[in-house]
């Protein structure tokens, strides 16, 4: 049984006179006739009572139609849904991220990919970068949002956002108090950064910006995440570098301070598998290029 065997027969079942129907169907009246009779072979029924003046569908016909509806209905909503994914118009893509993308990017991307592709289904995860890295060689995540500089051939990136270094300091200390911080200034806190990772990422930028200034904190927390810094840094258990952007995190005992010798600036990129032919990738990728 193929579909047009049912587009015939649904023809025929609508119109209830094989001759319009055949017209409808643009095919001559004897082949739809035969078509027809292939169909009641094959599944065993007959599905039309015929006489010289009359057709009507059978007991049967009435049930095998019903269902063939819904056939047809089901058959041309998938090909419809496999163009929208050919064309990036539908699909699904999956999204890792740090915060520093949830305050710059993915706000503004994801409003624009929803205009343009209401159909699509996103998932986000918010991932350390090293996470993100591992999700895309195993090709669990799409694209991926690092403070990270890769240098691997699978891989492919575009820098989306750049952010000044600022100082996240205990509300309650007297670095608070300042307008501005000197890294010498942090030389007596511990530095709460994210863990490093395989690839140079926002941990050596932090780094290098301690090591420019000649200062080597007394202590280092390691966190797997940017934001979780902050609430240590509200416990007075030591101090942030964060990108600018963070000040829009509002978290109850931090205070965030530019410092008085600006360090290089932290870069966030989009990270995506080049063998990764998603057409709803490319639309998101090409609308993140957009937004720069």
């Amino acid at each position: 049984m193929e579909l047009r065997h049912l587009r015939y027969f649904v023809a025929v079942a609508e119109q209830l006179h094989f001759r319009h129907a055949a017209e409808i169907m643009h095919v001559a009246q004897p082949a739809l006739s035969q078509q027809i009779k292939q169909l009641e072979a094959e599944i065993g029924v007959t599905l039309f009572e015929r006489s010289r003046h009359n057709v009507s569908l059978t007991t049967a016909g009435k049930a095998f139609y019903e269902n063939a509806q819904r056939i047809l209905k089901q058959a041309d909503q998938a090909v419809s849904n496999a163009r929208k994914v050919e064309s990036g118009d539908a699909g699904s893509i999956r999204v890792g991220f740090v915060s520093t993308a949830a305050i710059r990017v993915l706000p503004a991307a994801m409003k624009q990919l929803q205009k343009e592709a209401p159909r699509a289904e996103v998932e986000l995860n918010e991932l350390a970068a090293g996470e993100q890295v591992d999700g895309l060689y195993r090709g669990q995540l799409d694209v991926g949002f690092v403070h990270a500089k890769l240098s691997q051939d699978i891989f492919k990136s575009m820098v989306v956002a750049r952010d000044r270094l600022i100082v996240a300091v205990p509300a309650s200390c007297k670095l608070a108090r300042s307008r501005r911080v000197g890294m010498k200034d942090l030389a007596a806190w511990p530095a709460i950064m994210p863990a490093a990772h395989s690839s140079s990422g926002f941990y050596e930028q932090v780094r290098s910006a301690y090591q420019r200034a000649g200062v080597r904190p007394e202590r280092i927390h390691n966190t797997r995440l940017l934001q979780t810094g902050l609430l240590l840094v509200a416990a007075g258990l030591g101090v942030s570098l964060v990108p600018e952007s963070f000040q829009s995190i509002h978290v109850k005992g931090v205070a965030y301070k530019k410092l008085k010798v600006e360090p290089p600036l932290s870069e966030l990129a989009a990270v995506w598998r080049r063998d990764n032919a998603s057409p709803l990738l490319g639309r998101f990728i090409k609308t993140l290029s957009e937004l720069r």
